[in-house]
């Protein structure tokens, strides 16, 4: 049996290669059928992801959403919470305020306008002089974990990333680290990259080289050469 932890856009899905997705989707299906754990580890929310595994039929044993915040086994049930605390929060807001942010709380499902459940703030935010700006003066003033992604800004707990998901997930099921594979594209990525055996794919975020590690074209030419192992 082999583990696989697998980053969810440019990794598993695209929105604009769909020979690529269906690619990627057989070869999952064919690595869960040999009996095999495959878990999906993403910035997005659960509600979000959802859709999409649904639309495409996608096997999954376990979901780490919202960059490591929420972790789900594969009956959808949530295994562990991590909050983002209503002092950063309140810290965080009237930056955001401050500087005309389209912003809002996700409590890991939906947007939520209630500080003790919300464990991401998302900046909408396209430009990147701004988006580099915004993350600089945050974390200067608010003790979170903060990063830009193509279309927004994410803010969360501090603790949370997804090496230290998958952490907390092998930790809370038991199980074998020796068995484990990360595969991902950008740089949310890189903590998980950094610590477990793994590849990446081709085109990915620059900051990935810093890791040496082997590329592939598609997340199904990975898959492939685990399963010949």
């Amino acid at each position: 049996m082999q583990i696989l932890a697998s980053d969810f856009d440019n990794t598993i899905y695209y929105l604009d290669n769909q020979k690529k997705n269906e690619k990627n989707i057989e070869a999952i299906k064919n690595f869960v059928k040999k009996g095999n754990i495959f878990c999906i580890v993403t910035g997005r929310n659960y509600t979000d992801l959802k859709k999409l595994l649904n639309k495409y039929d996608i096997p999954y044993t376990y979901l780490i959403c919202e960059d490591g915040a929420k972790i789900f086994n594969n009956m959808d049930y949530c295994i562990e919470t991590i909050l983002l605390s209503r002092e950063e929060i309140e810290k965080t807001i009237p930056l955001l305020e401050k500087n005309n942010c389209d912003y809002y709380l996700d409590d890991g499902y939906n947007n939520t306008t209630n500080y003790d459940d919300c464990v991401k703030i998302v900046v909408n935010c396209l430009a990147e002089d701004e988006k580099n700006r915004m993350v600089q003066l945050i974390k200067k003033e608010s003790n979170v974990h903060i990063y830009a992604s193509r279309f927004h800004i994410n803010i969360i707990n501090k603790s949370v990333n997804k090496q230290n998901a998958i952490k907390r997930l092998f930790n809370l099921e038991k199980l074998d680290y020796n068995l484990l594979h990360v595969i991902g594209d950008n740089d949310n990525d890189y903590e998980m990259l950094q610590a477990f055996e793994g590849a990446v794919i081709k085109e990915h975020h620059p900051i990935l080289d810093e890791l040496d590690k082997k590329e592939y074209e598609t997340l199904s030419d990975y898959i492939e050469e685990l399963m010949q192992n």
